[in-house]
């Protein structure tokens, strides 16, 4: 069951782990982690890239704006990932371990996860999501409180390129199918500055328990 902390507000107060992992809220200090995640041209094709961390003056890096903007709304709801470990089983929760990873409501019912290209091919990106989503109906079992859309309370989505454009794509397709995921709509992408182009983007839906249309 997942455990509340007291470092942020309600919507970033959860800690839980699965079987390898452990989730923990993001925290502001967590800038470098973020920066070294989403500025990697390997994770970041499907999102947009960060400039440069060290931003001159006093201009605030744009990873910390990135981490800001997040624990400030209610439709955010996504964790830092680390590899469980004897600290975590101890209790040891300032023991500064690497943050491999991001998953969870990125804009909800919208979910997402980014790893390090380090730990790809280990499944941890299927147990993030599935650990997620259980997560997710067990704590909120009627959907997230800050969803206002009725229908939007039964389910969660997630979004992906077309697996013949890019084989990251097809390995996402592969993990939300795995996690119980099911091909809703098509969807044409917004500007996205890493490819200069639109395409039409992949719309999955995973239903909550007994919120399945019958």
């Amino acid at each position: 069951m997942a455990e509340p902390t007291h470092d942020f507000p309600a919507a970033h107060q959860y800690t839980f782990s699965t079987e390898r992992l452990f989730y923990r809220p993001l925290r502001l200090d967590d800038t470098e982690a973020i920066f070294a995640l989403r500025s990697d041209p390997q994770v970041y094709y499907w999102t947009v890239p960060l400039k440069n961390t060290r931003a001159p003056q006093k201009e605030e890096p744009e990873a910390q704006t990135w981490i800001r903007e997040r624990l400030g709304s209610d439709c955010y709801l996504s964790f830092c990932i680390e590899e469980l470990s004897d600290a975590h089983d101890h209790g040891a929760k300032e023991e500064r371990l690497q943050v491999i990873g991001v998953c969870g409501g990125t804009h909800l019912p919208e979910i997402g996860y980014i790893f390090r290209p380090s730990v790809w091919g280990r499944g941890y990106a299927t147990e993030a999501v599935k650990g997620f989503i259980k997560f997710y109906w067990e704590t909120f079992p009627n959907g997230h409180p800050s969803l206002s859309d009725a229908d939007e309370r039964k389910f969660l989505k997630a979004v992906t390129g077309p697996p013949e454009d890019d084989r990251s794509a097809a390995a996402s397709i592969a993990v939300l199918k795995k996690c119980g995921f099911e091909y809703w709509k098509d969807q044409e992408e917004e500007d996205n500055p890493t490819r200069g182009q639109k395409i039409m983007l992949l719309v999955w839906r995973h239903w909550g328990p007994g919120h399945r249309p019958r």
